[in-house]
């Protein structure tokens, strides 16, 4: 269900500030150790999160992760790829499992956490997402009942997080009309649904498909008119994954609704021109 306004959790995370110099000692101590559930020796998920300058973005990921409620030993790795921030800085007063990958691009700093993750499962998450306290159970899950069928790749759905000058609505409509186009690419494509900052894997698969390995890595920006029609990493993940014999099954409902932020409207020129592409691409080719 597509919700034309923020849920309670996510304006309670929105209204905390952005840099983490804004909080005292005892906010930041209390969140470090929210964030300890995700200090596992022997994780069953793995959480995999690229960031690359985001110090004034991931802060609000993490509160958004510190408030997971799972029945999985979970752990948390963050790929820095070479932030010139704070990131860095911020990551470690906090306690997260951070790993440096120096090639730059998307493509480098998700193979890094493949490899280096520990669990069976890999969720994939971005840097400026917020995700719900449900979300790494319900993709488990999803990865762990399919086993029979055999589901090898997940993914759920997004909303976005409004502009300070467009009210949500707009977006929920926005999301509503792009539907029809997730919806074809369901029955036909469904690699093509599988976005980076929700989506999940069996982790031995994706290395034994070497997924993440493309010509061309993408920056972390993007540019205007990219999409998931292209070869981008997460993409070409699920399509390995799908020609090696397994299953991409979508999870629905609240839990697999990630919310995160509009800059890739906005990088393709705002949520007309944005709409209109993905129309033209794949409902009017």
């Amino acid at each position: 269900m597509i919700n034309f306004s923020l849920p309670t959790w996510v304006t309670q995370i929105l209204k905390k500030p952005l840099r983490i110099s804004e909080y005292s000692a005892a906010e930041v101590e209390e969140l470090k150790k929210k964030l300890a559930i995700f200090s596992n020796e022997n994780p069953i998920v793995s959480v995999v999160i690229p960031a690359w300058n985001e110090e004034e973005g991931i802060l609000h990921t993490l509160i958004s992760l510190a408030n997971t409620n799972t029945k999985y030993p979970v752990e948390l790795l963050v790929i820095d790829n070479n932030s010139t921030d704070g990131t860095a800085a911020l990551l470690q007063k906090l306690g997260v499992k951070t790993i440096l990958e120096t090639k730059q691009g998307v493509g480098h700093a998700r193979t890094n956490g493949l490899h280096s993750a520990k669990g069976t499962y890999i969720l994939t998450g971005d840097s400026d997402t917020l995700y719900p306290a449900g979300w790494i159970t319900t993709m488990t899950d999803t990865l762990i009942n399919g086993a029979n069928i055999p589901v090898y790749c997940v993914h759920g759905s997004y909303s976005f997080l409004p502009a300070p000058n467009t009210p949500r609505w707009q977006y929920g409509l926005y999301e509503v009309m792009s539907s029809y186009v997730i919806k074809k690419k369901e029955k036909t494509q469904p690699f093509l649904n599988v976005l980076g900052y929700n989506s999940g894997f069996i982790r031995q698969k994706g290395i034994d498909v070497n997924g993440y390995d493309i010509a061309v890595q993408r920056t972390f920006r993007g540019i205007a008119g990219d999409d998931a029609g292209h070869a981008a990493e997460d993409g070409m993940m699920a399509l390995r994954l799908q020609e090696a014999g397994g299953k991409i099954a979508a999870v629905d409902g609240a839990d697999g609704r990630v919310w995160t932020s509009d800059r890739r409207i906005q990088i393709d020129g705002g949520l007309k021109k944005a709409l209109i592409f993905r129309l033209k691409k794949y409902l009017f080719k």
